[in-house]
């Protein structure tokens, strides 16, 4: 995977965190802490196109401002998702606190539960132009993501 790459999947997941805390809190309101798990699968979206500025001065560990960030492709759908401990069939608690980041995780899925075709989605969002972004199609699930706290 290249580093650019790697980027993007970064910038993808911080921006599920940011509006997964947006969707907690209100249009503007403080980040709140996140109360499950994701599952993330990598999708190949179309360019948004547009810019905007990153305030993550309120969040924990991170406080930097970015200025002019260009929004380009999808590339990482997440959901939220129950996980299960595969020996005592117990639901994992996601432990949320206070924590307002997440952490994720790389998984591997066995070859024969990744499916084919891969599905195609409409996806809608407030950062693709109109809204709606259609046939918008996905791989497998590349990351479990947890609720953390990042501290310096």
């Amino acid at each position: 995977m290249t580093s650019k790459r790697v980027l993007g999947v970064l910038a993808g997941v911080a921006l599920v965190a940011v509006s997964a805390t947006a969707a907690q809190a209100g249009a503007g309101g403080s980040p709140s802490p996140l109360t499950g798990f994701f599952v993330c699968k990598s999708i190949n979206g179309n360019d948004a196109a547009r810019r905007v500025d990153v305030d993550s001065t309120d969040s924990a560990g991170w406080g930097f401002n970015l200025a002019g960030v260009r929004i380009g492709n999808a590339i990482l759908g997440c959901a939220f998702t129950k996980l299960i401990n595969p020996t005592t069939r117990a639901e994992i608690s996601p432990n949320p606190a206070l924590f307002e980041q997440l952490k994720c995780y790389s998984v591997s899925v066995p070859r024969s539960q990744t499916g084919t075709p891969s599905p195609s989605y409409i996806v809608m969002d407030n950062l693709f132009p109109g809204g709606t972004d259609l046939n918008v199609t996905s791989g497998s699930v590349t990351l479990v993501c947890a609720p953390a706290s990042f501290t310096r």
